[in-house]
């Protein structure tokens, strides 16, 4: 009986050794991660503050032609250094849908985030960034955009490494009025090709609080420009006469 109860306490002792050991190695982990996470901050906020500013930029890109970042060379029109697509072409109307307008930020997104975020100067302060596959969704509302990025990236420094993939943003503005100021525009203008409605253009233009300047390029093309006053952005395109 006095051997069984050595053997008892001995195993007791075992299984408390072992579940202190455990409880070492999860808090270690976990003071490791909350260093960590303070020492890379600069990689979060750096590739977060990229993804606002890559968007804004993006928008303003894209609002000058129309709602493309690439417009599509059958609908493409040129103008001095300035292209913008026909929403009007062949006595069609060719008007993107918002989610088309939705991809072309999309895309530019991806392909400018990467030169803005540059970890060169944060790699030399001792970071090894790893980066991996940028995918990028963009949500145009009525008062704003939100884009999130898939943006996976393993970040060492010294003995601790941290992963960051999810990136938000908000950005305080939007070009819904634009969008749907120019697609009336172009639907006054079908049902009277080759006639421009100044009347109607000023009715739109007063209801979604923008400004419509058109611009008769040729005999065969019509340029449009409508600028919002709030944020200051411009969105083109042109009707064919």
């Amino acid at each position: 009986m006095e051997k069984r109860g050595q053997v008892t306490i001995f195993v007791i002792i075992a299984i408390l050794v072992i579940a202190l050991i455990a409880l070492f190695f999860i808090f270690r982990n976990k003071i490791g991660t909350e260093e960590n996470s303070v020492e890379t901050d600069p990689v979060y906020v750096k590739t977060l503050s990229c993804l606002e500013s890559t968007t804004e930029e993006g928008v303003k890109y894209i609002s000058l032609r129309g709602g493309y970042y690439n417009i599509p060379e059958e609908i493409s029109a040129s103008y001095l250094t300035e292209e913008a697509p026909y929403y009007y072409i062949n006595s069609k109307k060719d008007i993107p849908s918002m989610e088309r307008i939705e991809s072309e930020l999309e895309n530019y997104t991806i392909e400018n985030l990467r030169v803005c975020v540059n970890f060169e100067n944060l790699k030399e302060q001792g970071f090894e960034i790893t980066e991996g596959n940028l995918s990028v969704s963009v949500n145009i509302n009525e008062n704003y955009i939100s884009v999130e990025a898939d943006y996976p990236l393993t970040i060492k420094k010294g003995e601790y490494t941290s992963r960051f993939r999810e990136f938000k943003s908000k950005i305080d503005y939007s070009i819904e009025e634009l969008y749907l100021a120019s697609e009336e525009i172009v639907n006054e203008y079908y049902k009277r090709p080759g006639f421009v409605c100044l009347t109607c253009i000023e009715d739109i233009s007063s209801r979604y609080n923008v400004e419509s300047v058109t611009t008769p390029i040729s005999d065969e093309d019509i340029w449009f420009s409508i600028f919002d006053k709030e944020t200051e952005l411009t969105w083109r395109f042109v009707v064919e006469q």
